[in-house]
This record gives structure tokens, C-alpha cells and sequence, in this order.
């Protein structure tokens, strides 16, 4: 019978990844979920999570149930579905009513093998009887760290997921993160009431992975010789959209190949920067921490942060996505003392007196005319600096009390850019069709929707605008006024996108008096981050213990050696510098090469030693360089 279900569930992954085998872990917990065990699957970043749900719901057919926190997140897992001939849609706040009941529909009909869902929208009680008639077989929770109030990223919506299991009691869960503590672990199955204690862990050992830390000044300067000397592609973190602008801009000034990621730039410019870098067109993504979620390039060989990060966990995730082809790769943070007064600065601010934020939440239910006991399920165009001028506030403040009252489940913001355009025809074709042999004009972008996107009659398709303009060779204008004509006269149905973040109403308006945040929560939750800023503080400070043992004690793991290869490794071993600036002579002696082609000539020696060495030939001028490659003078 297991072997039966072995060559079943390497069938699909073949069939559908083109893989032969799984990684480690992957097959235990998906005959886990097969055997029908409420499972919970800890992977590190590119530790294959999505697969854990994805095989298993194939396997058993009808609907997977997929609760994540993310839009973005969402969208990215259902796109690459589609690609792979898998049928998946996401039912998200931004969507109409149309939209919702089409996607619903489907599924009932059986033509949906994956439904994506916030934590949010399985509050609403109409929503949950709708989808009692669907064929769920199997509920899969994302970033289920979320669940927990110990988490990096609690979100008190999570905590109702449970409730979904009322309605599909023979229906087992699997959830999944990449980073938890042992008191996380527990809550996680606690709160989503499994029948049995069932955990699949995979070690956060990265073998491969290289952690520095080093106190720098001049950061800048510093990341120029990291690119330079590590070569190949790579993510740097900062904190905010403008410092990803400025440093792209700086190092595009300086001859890199680089460019920008955050949350404001529109959906396609996004899709096609990440798709630039992946595609290695792009050497390096300056980015905010919006990037990385659902993306799996296996050749990144580093990640620098130049602003520290919020919690351990969140670092562990951004960091692993250097090196998952299991090549040598590192993450690097560069930091100084100010640094870490921000990162407690920031954290004052996150954090506006109970007041003070409920005084925030009237002057925006205000401003958008929400009455008293209504509004649930509310969406607005959201202007931070307009409602600031109405109402004397200042955007630090306003916005730090959005994101605490997101937390309380009373309002959600989507930021800009988060999805393209969308067009489904809700004509009958042959209307189509006289449509436009009456009116020739639209006969060209008619013809260009209909061949250029499948299943455009049956639901709502992302469109790039630039791309039909391209093809009907119209301006883009020109382009955009025909859909919005072809709106007007009930052909299709087109939304575009748009680029005003957006504020959702979670729940109805309650009246001030009944506005609570409970002391006990608010100090709670602010006790706790302030102990995982802490714990990045002393992560930064401790250069007496190898940065990944130190990472393995805080995810609760106690059998580890030292990497040998950290900072803190190699400043407790004695540099032979001389012997190794030899071998480097002798190696570059018989043919110029890259960095990483010398690091593989001379594996009997550390890797960083030999880069210390390398770097040091360059400073004393005795190697050139012409791009990649590099030969003695």
C-alpha cells in the first residue's frame, strides 16, 4: 500500500515539477497528510513547503482550502499553478462580488484544485457557507507562525481558522512555516485544534549558507567589494521604498547591474524586475522585505542587509533564500551602533499610546464616512497624506496605528501595485462577434484579448496593457480608452489597476465607547517584540559564538558543530596568509578565472581565507580584473 502511494505522490511531482525525487523531510510529511494526520511542516526558507500541500491535495483530487496571510503571496502560488497546468484562484478583498461567485461556482462544479483565502475572509459567516458545499479534501495554513501569539507575525485573524473545521470535520490540516520556536510550535497545533501532536522538522543547519556580521561605517563601500569579489546575483535589504531607489540608482552610477524592488511600484514593472533577476538580466535587487515571498532562484550567492531586520525569524527567512542550489553563498549583515539605536527607536514608534490609536481609528472612519455599526467589508482608496491634512495628523503615527489596528482585525491596507489589471468577457461570443464586424475599430484589440488569453470567458484574467497596445499597434492610451469603451458597452467586464493603496474595514464601526484594545495585549505583544529586536541586537553584538550555532539555539535545535566558516569562526583561526596567497599565485599562474572558480581550485583551504588573501592581492595591485575574470598583472 506505501509503495502504491511512494510511486503515486513521485508521479505527480514529476508529472507536474519535473522533479524524480523530494528533499528531505518533503515525503514524510506528505504521506503524513495522505495517512490523513493533522500535520505540522517546519521548513526553512527553500526548504520546499508549497510542495508539502500542493502533491498531497493533487493526489487525494477535489479542492484544496489554502489559508496565507499575503495578497502578493497568493497571487504568486496561483500564478505558478496556472503555469503548471493546475487549476487555482485566490479569492481576495480586491475582487467584486462577480468575481467571488464565478471563482466559487467553479470549484462547487469541481474545476478548482486550489482555493487561496486570507484568515480575514474566512470571518465572514456568509463566506464560510458558501464554501461548505465545496469539495474541500484537505485545508493547508501558510505562515502558519502567524497563528501564534509568540509569533514574529502574529495576526489575530489566524486564530479563527480552527472554526473552518466545524464545517469539514473528516477534512485534516497541514500547516506550515519556515521559522518557529518550540512555544510556537505548540501554540500552532494548539490553536488549530489538532486531533494528535504530529511535527515534520527539517534542521535550519544550511551547510552551505556563510553568516557575517560586520560593524562597518561606510556600508556603501563595503557592499561594492562584496559584489565584486562574491560575484553572481544577489538581494540587498534596506528598510524603506527610498533607500531601495537611492542604492539602485548609486549602483547603477557605478557601473552595477541592479534594480528596484518594494510594495509601491506597480504590478507589471514588479513582475518584470523580478523576472529581469531571476533571468540573471539583472545582477542584484535592491529591496525592501515585500521582496522574496513565493520566489525560488536557486543561484542566489548573497543577501546583504544593510538595515538590521525585525526579529530573528524574519533574517533566518530573508537570509535563506541565498544558496538554495546548495553552493557556497552568503548573508551578510553590515551594521553600526545607530543602527540598533533605530532599530529601538522604530520599535517606540510601532508602537502609539491606546488613545492615541483609537483617536486614529475615529478620524479614519470619519474621513470615509463609516457609520456606526456598518462597514464590514469596506474597501477605500487609501491617501495617507490627504487624510493627514484633514485632520492635522502626522503619517508616521497614522500609519503605525493602521498597522497595530490591522493586528486587532479592525482595518487591513494593501499597499500599491499589488495586482494587474483584470478583463473577463461577459458577452456571449456570438455578440462578440457582431460586435465588432458592426463596429471594425475594436476588431484588432477583440481580436488580440481572445487569442492572447485562455479562458477569458469563464473568468477574469490579469491583462498587461502595454503588451495588447504592442500588439493592436495603438498607443497605449488609445489602448486603455477602447477597454474602458468596451466596459461601457458590456462586452467585458475590465478593472483596471490602480495605483492607490487600498484600506479594507474589517468589521463594523463600533461606537467609541465600545473601541478596546486590551492593556493586557497591547503590553503583551509589545514585550515581545521588543524581546526579538533584543535578539537581533545580541546576535549582532555576540562575536564570541558561531553565528549559525546561535541561530540553531534560537530555533530550539542542540545538535550542531561550529560552521567553521562565520566570522566568528574564522577570526578564531589563525590566517596562513602567505601560503595562501601562493596557492592563489600558482592557481592564477596556469589561467585567469572568476572568484568562484579559485574558491573550487583551492577547496583544501577556508573559503573566506582565501577571499581575505584575494582581497588583499587586489589592494597590493598584484591581480587585474576585466569583468568576471581575473589574472595577475
Amino acid at each position: 500500500m506505501q509503495a502504491n502511494i511512494h510511486k503515486e505522490i513521485v508521479t505527480v511531482l514529476k508529472k507536474y515539477w519535473g522533479y524524480d525525487s523530494f528533499r528531505s523531510t518533503q515525503e514524510n510529511i506528505i504521506l503524513s497528510v495522505l495517512n490523513k494526520n493533522d500535520t505540522l511542516a517546519l521548513l526553512p526558507t527553500g526548504g520546499g513547503k508549497s510542495i508539502c500541500f500542493q502533491v498531497p491535495a493533487l493526489v487525494l483530487g477535489g479542492t484544496c482550502l489554502v489559508i496565507s496571510p499575503l495578497i502578493a503571496l497568493m497571487n504568486d502560488q496561483v500564478q505558478n499553478l496556472k503555469k503548471r497546468g493546475i487549476s487555482a484562484v485566490a479569492i481576495t478583498s480586491t475582487m467584486n462580488y462577480k468575481e467571488i461567485e464565478i471563482a466559487l461556482n467553479n470549484a462547487a462544479l469541481g474545476h478548482v484544485q486550489f482555493i487561496y483565502v486570507s484568515p480575514e475572509r474566512l470571518q465572514n459567516e456568509n463566506f464560510q457557507k458558501q464554501i461548505a458545499y465545496l469539495p474541500i479534501t484537505l485545508i493547508a495554513v501558510d505562515e502558519a507562525h502567524c497563528v501564534s501569539q509568540w509569533g514574529y507575525d502574529f495576526r489575530p485573524s489566524y486564530l479563527n481558522i480552527a472554526e473552518i473545521r466545524n464545517y469539514f470535520e473528516k477534512v485534516n490540516i497541514i500547516a506550515l512555516t519556515a521559522s518557529a520556536t518550540k512555544t510556537v510550535i505548540q501554540d500552532i497545533q494548539d490553536k488549530l485544534k489538532f486531533k494528535n501532536q504530529n511535527v515534520y522538522r527539517q534542521s535550519f543547519n544550511r551547510n552551505n549558507l556563510r553568516y557575517v556580521v560586520q560593524e562597518e561605517e561606510d556600508k556603501i563601500s563595503r557592499l561594492f567589494k562584496i559584489i565584486t569579489n562574491i560575484g553572481g546575483s544577489g538581494i540587498v535589504y534596506v528598510r524603506n521604498r527610498k533607500q531601495t531607489e537611492d542604492l539602485t540608482k548609486f549602483l547603477i552610477e557605478n557601473k552595477f547591474s541592479a534594480g528596484t524592488y518594494h510594495a509601491g511600484i506597480n504590478f507589471n514593472e514588479r513582475q518584470n524586475i523580478q523576472q529581469k533577476w531571476i533571468n540573471n538580466q539583472i545582477q542584484i535587487i535592491c529591496a525592501t522585505n515585500a521582496f522574496g515571498m513565493g520566489i525560488d532562484k536557486p543561484d542566489v550567492r548573497f543577501v546583504v542587509h544593510l538595515d538590521l531586520p525585525e526579529s530573528l525569524e524574519a533574517y533566518f527567512q530573508e537570509a535563506g533564500r541565498a544558496g538554495r542550489d546548495g553552493k557556497t553563498a552568503y548573508s551578510i549583515i553590515l551594521f553600526n551602533k545607530q543602527d540598533q539605536q533605530k532599530l529601538i527607536d522604530n520599535f517606540n514608534l510601532a508602537y502609539p499610546a491606546i488613545d492615541v490609536i483609537k483617536q486614529h481609528y475615529i478620524a479614519i472612519c470619519n474621513y470615509f464616512q463609516i457609520a456606526i455599526n456598518s462597514g464590514a467589508g469596506t474597501v477605500v482608496d487609501f491617501e495617507l497624506e490627504t487624510i493627514c491634512r484633514s485632520y492635522n495628523l502626522q503619517a508616521i503615527v497614522l500609519f503605525n496605528c493602521i498597522k497595530f489596528l490591522e493586528k486587532e482585525n479592525y482595518l487591513t491596507i494593501l499597499d500599491t501595485g499589488y495586482e494587474a489589471s483584470k478583463l473577463m468577457f461577459i458577452s456571449h461570443k456570438d455578440d462578440v462577434y457582431n460586435f465588432q464586424i458592426k463596429f471594425e475599430k475594436y476588431e484588432p484589440i477583440l481580436k488580440a484579448l481572445l487569442r492572447t488569453y485562455g479562458g477569458i470567458f469563464e473568468n477574469y484574467v490579469h491583462i498587461n496593457e502595454k503588451d495588447i497596445a504592442y500588439k493592436i499597434k495603438q498607443p497605449l492610451s488609445t489602448t486603455i480608452e477602447f477597454l474602458k469603451l468596451l466596459d461601457k458597452q458590456k462586452i467585458i467586464s475590465y478593472l483596471p489597476q490602480t495605483t492607490i493603496p487600498k484600506l479594507i474595514f474589517n468589521s463594523n464601526r463600533v461606537q467609541p465607547n465600545f473601541f478596546q484594545i486590551s492593556n493586557e495585549n497591547y503590553d503583551s505583544l509589545k514585550q515581545k517584540h521588543l524581546e526579538k529586536i533584543n535578539s537581533v541586537i545580541n546576535y549582532t553584538n555576540n562575536n564570541k559564538i558561531c553565528r549559525n550555532s546561535q541561530l540553531l539555539i534560537y530555533f530550539n535545535e542542540i545538535e550542531f558543530n561550529d560552521c567553521k566558516y562565520c566570522d566568528v569562526c574564522i577570526s578564531k583561526k589563525p590566517k596562513d596568509f602567505v601560503s595562501v596567497k601562493k596557492a592563489i599565485y600558482n592557481a592564477f599562474k596556469n589561467k585567469p578565472c572568476t572568484l568562484p572558480q579559485l574558491i573550487e581550485i583551492l577547496n583544501q583551504y577556508n573559503s573566506n581565507t582565501v577571499i581575505q588573501a584575494f582581497n588583499e592581492m587586489i589592494d597590493d595591485g598584484l591581480l587585474n580584473q576585466n569583468e568576471d575574470i581575473f589574472y595577475l598583472k
